[in-house]
């Protein structure tokens, strides 16, 4: 006679994984201040998932406004400003360091 094995119910208090954070913006870059966990998937999109903290944290910071004051627009464009001038600044040491050697 075959029997059906049950499985355990684990109590939610005792369950491991933590649940995500709930995305309630759309993504489109336009809905300021973003969520943390957009901008980790944009900057995760461009391979330079390191730089998500800085960027966020920087902006952050500076509650998402110009040094004027004036409030941002957009976080993609200053996400893809960002990145532009990170790249660049790594194709700088890169040269530094081949013209020391």
């Amino acid at each position: 006679m075959l029997f059906k094995r049950k499985a355990k119910r684990v109590p939610a208090e005792r369950r491991s994984t933590p649940k995500p954070e709930v995305i309630v913006q759309k993504g489109f870059g336009t809905e300021m201040p973003p969520q943390k966990r957009l901008v980790e998937i944009y900057f995760d999109q461009k391979n330079l998932s390191s730089q998500a903290e800085l960027f966020y944290a920087f902006y952050d910071k500076a509650n998402w406004c110009s040094p004027k004051g004036t409030p941002y627009r957009n976080w993609k464009l200053l996400a893809g400003d960002w990145i532009f001038n990170f790249e660049q600044d790594q194709k700088l040491r890169k040269r530094q360091r081949e013209n020391v050697i």
